[in-house]
């Protein structure tokens, strides 16, 4: 499948206390959305130890010494591993649901860095990480035509002008995510419901096993609504993350020939995703089933509980995202508090590097104060009082 990268493609990169989020831009569009937090290990390369072997799986379980899940590795018969052996591996796919990120021997890294296994492996003890990839390496891997980096940040500007001194860009014109309705692509990908015009509607529902979506007709006409949502359903893949089984009901009507006519255009759709999406055509109740390579956690994943409620930890890095912009915005020798509900203290009192950084920033202690009652999306900034 071929990566379907166009040009003018742009990335931005809003940094932020914790986590930082990015945007694929493509012809004026976000294309893809991601966040990223310093635990994430997709694509990383460890020294790791074979803790145990599962003849029945043809798998190793390898210690990374990182995270408290062991990583699978198939095929481990063939590489003649035993217990206790040392072994590099690179992270294809994050751990989700108890289980431990998927591993293999396969290891791919920018050609720079090609010294970096041999060298690293002979000075380490297992288990050690040996290389990390900075994201900005990870997605210009994935969308070789970008030619600009735009970053909101002078330290993260200096980062991204190190590794890429032609595409990096210091943006200054206000809020980065103002840019291309970036903003509001996010609130929308995060969102369970999505527009398709007309009252129509699509509904993402991602469970345990699947994610399901559902094609509402609303006042509109069902073959027009469904016609709409498949470019739209492949549009919000990319942006949501979403990875594993997806089947979809569309509007039904007229017999199992236009299902078929709408899981073929739905294939062409997701032919420019460069994660491998694969649509396998209509089962005998009438869904269209197809899947999406899963490389991480989705953006509801990483933000959101089961019921698309934003997490304690979002909140919390929000408010010190908030925090920062409201700091800019006054004047110098005032300080602020971040007033929030009891669960978002207790996330930022587990986030102590993510708050120390908000205060260096700041120039001056950012307080914290629990306020019970309040709902956890609400966050108020005042004036610390003297």
């Amino acid at each position: 499948m071929g990566s379907g990268v166009s040009d003018p493609t742009e990335i931005l990169w809003s940094w932020g206390p914790g986590e930082s989020r990015l945007a694929v831009i493509q012809d004026t569009h976000p294309v893809e959305l991601i966040i990223d937090r310093p635990g994430r290990l997709l694509n990383c390369i460890f020294l790791g130890r074979v803790g145990a072997l599962d003849k029945r799986l043809d798998a190793a379980f390898i210690d990374l010494g990182a995270g408290d899940r062991p990583g699978f590795l198939p095929g481990a018969a063939a590489l003649g591993l035993g217990e206790g052996d040392a072994v590099r591996v690179q992270v294809r796919a994050e751990g989700r649901g108890g289980k431990g990120p998927k591993l293999s021997t396969d290891l791919r890294l920018p050609d720079a860095c090609g010294g970096v296994l041999e060298a690293g492996s002979r000075s380490k003890a297992a288990p050690a990480l040996l290389w990390r990839p900075h994201v900005l390496e990870r997605l210009l891997t994935a969308y070789p035509g970008v030619g600009c980096i735009r970053v909101d940040d002078a330290a993260a500007f200096a980062e991204a002008r190190a590794l890429f001194p032609s595409l990096a860009e210091h943006y200054r014109q206000g809020p980065l995510f103002e840019l291309y309705d970036t903003e509001d692509a996010f609130e929308t990908a995060l969102s369970p419901v999505v527009a398709v015009g007309r009252g129509g509607r699509l509904v993402i529902e991602p469970t345990a096993a699947l994610t399901a979506v559902d094609v509402d007709a609303g006042a509109g006409h069902p073959a027009d609504i469904n016609r709409a949502a498949v470019d739209i359903l492949a549009r919000q893949l990319r942006l949501r993350g979403i990875g594993g089984q997806i089947v979809v009901d569309f509007i039904s009507g007229g017999g199992k020939g236009p299902l078929y006519r709408l899981a073929a255009a739905l294939k062409k759709a997701v032919a420019a995703d460069p994660v491998p999406t694969h649509v396998f055509g209509v089962t005998p109740l009438g869904l269209v089933e197809m899947t999406r390579e899963r490389r991480g956690p989705s953006l509801a994943e990483m933000t959101s509980t089961r019921s698309q409620i934003l997490s304690a930890e979002s909140v919390a890095l929000a408010g010190l995202r908030k925090a920062l912009a409201e700091g800019a915005s006054r004047p110098s020798g005032k300080g602020l508090t971040l007033v929030v509900a009891p669960e978002v203290a207790a996330a930022l009192a587990r986030l102590p590097e993510a708050l120390s950084e908000t205060s260096r920033r700041l120039g001056q202690g950012l307080a914290v104060r629990s306020e019970a009652g309040r709902m956890r999306d609400d966050v108020l900034i005042e004036e610390t009082r003297p």
